[in-house]
């Protein structure tokens, strides 16, 4: 219960401090862009590979996550949009060796055009940081998981059921080609 309670103060008083940075935002959608650059990225990485790879191990995934989480950090601490007038968009490790938040406007930060380039880039080098270190680790760690305790977790070992006498309408492909081809139709149309 204690422990409950100390939880609720904290949380409290991190999502009060979280409502301050963002109104430092323009939108709500440039700082949960800027969030996801952080956790969205690493995390789709660490999820197809263990999803789609049996030879992905834990170790693998746990520093590919922190590895990905650390080159967005950086990226975002030495990069910054050419709008920002705030550290909080990023710039705040080069002004930290730069010795003053005037360092935005300096020549040696690389700038991108708007903030969703920066959160892009951003996602994108930490979407391949943490693939690459995945691979790279699981490679030269031990898989602790057999095969046969991988089935119905990896797709490769997963059986696939053959469903006969089904209706059209009701198997999941032709579903979602026709829901493909909807949609396609809608957004030629809507162009």
């Amino acid at each position: 219960l204690r422990m409950g309670q100390i939880t609720t103060v904290f949380g409290i008083a991190i999502s009060i401090a979280c409502a301050y940075v963002a109104t430092r935002f323009d939108n709500i959608m440039d700082m949960l862009q800027t969030i996801f650059s952080f956790v969205n990225a690493p995390l789709l990485a660490t999820f197809l590979l263990g999803m789609f790879w049996r030879r992905a191990t834990g170790h693998g995934a746990f520093w590919g996550l922190i590895s990905g989480t650390t080159v967005a950090l950086l990226h975002h601490g030495l990069t910054a949009p050419a709008s920002a007038t705030t550290l909080i968009k990023g710039g705040w490790l080069y002004a930290l060796f730069a010795g003053a938040p005037v360092a935005l406007k300096s020549g040696g930060l690389h700038q991108y055009p708007v903030e969703m380039a920066q959160n892009f880039y951003g996602a994108i080098y930490a979407w391949a940081t943490t693939f690459v270190v995945t691979i790279l680790v699981s490679l030269s760690t031990r898989p602790l998981k057999s095969n046969v305790d991988l089935r119905g977790l990896v797709y490769s070992l997963t059986p696939r059921l053959k469903e006969h006498g089904v209706p059209w309408f009701k198997k999941p492909a032709i579903l979602g080609i026709v829901v493909l081809a909807i949609a396609l139709v809608l957004n030629l149309f809507f162009w």
